[in-house]
């Protein structure tokens, strides 16, 4: 691999890490681009690669990290071995591996229809200090009325995300599933809303229908972007047709020493000043 975009984000050291890395490449031969890529290289934490990924998911070539960031569960490369780029990009000592991205559609009460995808996670959630009704729909047939705060919709990758810390369940990341984890189901003597995590197979489809949407208004967000201002009636949310993101990993790369030392562990660099 010869023609490598560099995404980067503008913290201080990941500006210096990005100048000393394009000296590297190109003192070896390698071409910065911008268009027609063989891999794109992200310098930053997990929201860089994130941002990365919304950006270039049409172009369906790899994602390689050089962690700057704070936690880099989606990172590979340490700042301080930058050499350890050329073994992805010449000796192929690395594994590449394949994520799905979830897709939302989402009908406002104007008719207007928003669509977007997440890496991560799919937020659905109230904005006024009001319970959201809805009517929970699983391959087109009635499951549940919920009443509460909403839901966190993940893939196996973002369940370590917000939704590990709203209750929801960890998901090895190589498993051909996502879950929908409910937020602060208001269990009470008319209404039985669905309140533990539920893992639910690829091809499974969820339908949620805002009751009262004029007067209860849901945002729905994809990865942490907002789809629309507007009043949201209907939401569609299924795993992307033959859309998935590659993510490339060293020979070394195991998820549950990941897991550990990220999640359990907490190994990571945030300290307070």
């Amino acid at each position: 691999m010869n023609r490598i975009l560099i995404h980067s984000n503008s913290k201080t050291t990941s500006v210096q890490v990005k100048t000393e890395l394009i000296a590297l490449l190109e003192k070896n031969g390698k071409k910065i681009v911008r268009e027609n890529p063989d891999v794109i290289v992200v310098i930053g934490g997990d929201g860089t690669m994130l941002s990365a990924i919304r950006r270039y998911k049409e172009l369906e070539i790899p994602f390689v990290g050089i962690d700057t960031g704070t936690l880099g569960f989606l990172t590979t490369i340490m700042p301080d071995r930058l050499d350890k780029i050329f073994d992805v990009l010449d000796s192929k000592n690395y594994r590449t591996m394949n994520y799905p991205l979830l897709m939302v559609n989402t009908k406002t009460l104007s008719g207007d229809v928003y669509t977007d995808y997440a890496f991560n996670e799919i937020i659905i959630k109230h904005v006024e200090p009001k319970l959201m009704e809805a009517k929970v729909y699983f391959n087109g047939r009635a499951f549940n009325y919920f009443t509460g705060d909403g839901f966190i919709v993940s893939t196996p990758i973002g369940a370590t995300g917000y939704a590990i810390w709203a209750g929801g369940a960890v998901m090895h990341a190589d498993l051909p599933v996502y879950q929908i984890t409910p937020l602060t189901p208001n269990d009470n003597s008319v209404n039985r809303p669905m309140s533990s995590t539920m893992i639910l197979p690829q091809e499974t489809f969820i339908d949620i229908k805002v009751v009262n949407a004029h007067k209860r208004k849901v945002i729905v967000a994809c990865d942490g972007i907002k789809l629309s201002n507007e009043y949201i009636e209907d939401i569609h949310i299924k795993v992307a047709e033959n859309v998935q993101i590659h993510v490339i990993r060293s020979d070394e790369f195991d998820y549950f020493d990941l897991f550990k030392r990220k999640i359990i562990d907490k190994n990571i660099r945030r300290i307070l000043e």
